[in-house]
């Protein structure tokens, strides 16, 4: 089975996300699991560039979930960037 959403999980200071190839995790045997402070630069795209996501109460649970998406895939776009250089080695 691919990895899923399964859990998004929003409390007053972060978001967290959680895939996995089984919603129970005792039976998963992939996953992988994310936390971001709201704080943290959020952003959305829009027509002019990068809007922040701002209060997180007026926003769709899809806005917010993509904005947190967005912020751990520019982290794991910059590890992944910093291994290559390394591999080259």
């Amino acid at each position: 089975m691919p990895l899923q959403h399964v859990e998004t999980t929003i409390s007053g200071t972060s978001i967290r996300m959680r895939y996995a190839n089984h919603a129970d995790p005792a039976q998963a045997t992939e996953w992988f699991a994310f936390e971001v402070p709201i704080g943290s630069g959020l952003t959305l795209p829009s027509t002019g560039g990068e809007i922040p996501l701002g209060e997180i109460r007026t926003r769709l649970l899809a806005s917010v979930e993509l904005a947190a998406l967005r912020r751990v895939r520019d982290v794991i776009g910059d590890e992944t960037q910093r291994l290559a250089v390394l591999g080259r080695h």
